[in-house]
């Protein structure tokens, strides 16, 4: 029987946790972009950045597909024509707002309700955009509610960046890390917090925690006693004071109890330290499926011939002239376990905003504009999966796009359908550098757009 590395199973689980490359590249990208709609509405053009990353990116504390709160500057003269309106003003800004951004993302879902405008793309990662003005006295920004009839509040952003910022320092990094932890906890487990909440919860409660460690290897007692001491503030309905204290933040009923279900499930996992199975277990009711999962898996044993439909570089599929962009598992510092399970992957056919069913009744998938599948296998907690798509075909090869690269993703990935072949899709379920789960389907498209 295996003890529980506490140091181990938190540091990787903080890397779980992480933004992965693609992913900030993507938001930096589309922050760019939308600055730029920005300027040009509103700024003449302006190539000076009217933008910046608040919320969870903006504190540092987001996690893996958070949404992205953007605050985008006007001047201040565009304040004084929405307050010329008789009613709500606030809400006609939001709704111009949206309308400029619409010219941009038309086939994107975009609302403009409350104090933001949110755009929801296709690939799941959604924007917040707060429109706002300079205090003329003071730092911060005003920014509209167009709740009640409409107002204009306060926020200081670089103020709580730096507050926590200041205090993430002191405490050697520590507060960031457990802040993107308790975000997984919410997730997994469907707590009333929002992110500003959850950082201000971690930012008191450091202060009030006797035992500091400077690394990972306190976090489970730090999970214990911080969910102790969450449960007891929501049962004398304590006050929180937001990060510049300027505003109180509630706490639904709901958050103490399921903070008290965490607590128990947490101490129980550190009295289970001697058993690495049964504390990993624990850990992943409280933190959900990106908490590492070390057991061998030896259910369902089979050689490793059975997986010999998997793309390696010597059963490669030709591609002509094409630009080599196809990656193999060689590539990586992978190992493949010696108990490899075969995964299925689901798929759903899309045609036109219709579903279809899987692709694995159809002979061959004919092609349609707007059309999509969804590849998707079952979360396993503790495993991280990676994809690849390999474009096959002469058509494949005319255009140079293979593709075939191995990427990092969630348990779940949307293909556009563009032109024939029978094309593959791989999925390899890692824990740590091995892998433990693979799945192949093919995708055998019938002809070009019709």
């Amino acid at each position: 029987m295996k003890k529980f590395n506490a140091r181990e199973h938190f540091s990787d689980f903080n890397q779980n946790l992480r933004t992965s490359d693609e992913q900030e590249e993507t938001i930096l990208k589309r922050v760019a972009r939308i600055t730029k709609i920005i300027n040009s509405a509103y700024w003449n053009g302006a190539e000076s950045r009217n933008s910046t990353l608040v919320g969870s990116y903006g504190r540092g504390t987001a996690i893996s597909l958070s949404d992205v709160d953007l605050l985008v500057k006007l001047p201040n003269n565009q304040k004084q024509r929405f307050d010329e309106y008789l009613h709500n003003g606030q809400s006609a800004l939001l709704q111009d707002v949206k309308s400029k951004l619409k010219e941009t993302y038309a086939l994107s879902e975009i609302k403009g309700d409350g104090q933001i405008v949110s755009i929801a793309f296709s690939d799941g990662i959604g924007f917040e955009i707060l429109p706002a003005f300079s205090l003329l006295l003071g730092t911060g920004y005003e920014y509209p509610d167009t709740h009640n009839d409409g107002s204009w509040k306060k926020t200081d952003p670089a103020r709580d960046q730096m507050l926590l910022a200041d205090k993430n320092k002191k405490y050697g990094g520590i507060v960031k890390q457990f802040a993107k932890m308790l975000r997984a906890w919410r997730n997994t487990n469907n707590v009333e917090l929002s992110g500003i909440a959850i950082d201000v919860l971690v930012y008191n409660f450091i202060d009030t925690w006797r035992i500091v460690y400077p690394d990972s290897s306190g976090f489970d007692d730090m999970s214990r006693d911080f969910f102790e001491w969450l449960s007891e503030i929501v049962e004398h309905r304590e006050g929180l004071l937001s990060l510049d204290q300027n505003y109180t933040i509630s706490l639904d009923s709901s958050v103490g109890s399921k903070a008290s279900t965490a607590w128990n499930r947490a101490k129980k996992a550190i009295q289970e330290r001697f058993d690495e199975e049964s504390a990993e277990n624990e850990w992943a009711k409280i933190y959900g499926g990106r908490f590492p999962i070390y057991q061998t898996f030896q259910e369902n044993e089979f050689d490793n011939n059975e997986i010999k439909n998997m793309s390696t570089k010597s059963t490669r599929v030709p591609i002509g002239n094409a630009r080599d962009t196809e990656e193999f598992w060689e590539d990586k510092e992978w190992t493949i376990s010696k108990y490899v399970k075969l995964i299925k992957i689901n798929t759903n056919l899309e045609m036109n905003g219709f579903r279809r069913g899987s692709i694995r009744r159809l002979p061959k998938i004919p092609i349609k504009r707007n059309s999509k599948i969804t590849f998707s296998v079952e979360p396993i907690t503790g495993i991280t999966w990676y994809w690849k798509v390999r474009n096959v075909g002469e058509i494949a090869n005319q255009r140079n796009l293979i593709r075939g690269q191995i990427i990092k993703k969630t348990n779940e990935t949307v293909e556009p359908i563009t032109f024939r072949g029978n094309h593959y899709v791989e999925v390899y379920g890692l824990s740590k550098n091995t892998v433990q789960y693979f799945g192949r389907v093919e995708v055998p498209l019938e002809g070009d757009f019709k």
